[in-house]
């Protein structure tokens, strides 16, 4: 009698072979290192787990950071006329604090009677 071995798709991994060759063996050696191999099996996945889970938090801290690098904003600081002689009138403004909401597209014009004063800052 011929017996063919077939694996069905994928590769053929450790696992795959010393199942195979477990099955080979004759019952009380088959039936301990089929056991054998079950229980490396499962601590073997729990490894890569483990592995992949630290991998993807050490990623996500490497993204958190890049993402601080690049939102980082200096203040701005402008110069301006004064109410005082050979002083000039300084203005801090930070546009991470300013930037507030944005403005829906379609604003309704303001009214005739809000009066409007000019920015001296602008």
């Amino acid at each position: 009698m011929i017996k063919f071995e077939h694996q069905w798709g994928g590769e053929d991994t450790w696992y795959t072979k010393s199942k195979r060759w477990a099955s080979k063996q004759k019952f009380p050696i088959s039936h301990l290192a089929l056991g054998a191999i079950e229980w490396l099996y499962k601590h073997w996945v729990d490894g890569k787990i483990d592995l992949e889970m630290t991998s993807v938090d050490k990623q996500t801290e490497d993204i958190v950071k890049q993402w601080e690098a690049e939102d980082v904003k200096q203040p701005i600081v402008e110069e301006g006329p004064s109410s005082v002689p050979n002083l000039p009138s300084l203005r801090i403004r930070n546009p991470v604090v300013e930037r507030g909401t944005e403005e829906p597209s379609t604003s309704v014009a303001p009214s005739s009677t809000k009066i409007q004063i000019p920015d001296p800052w602008e």
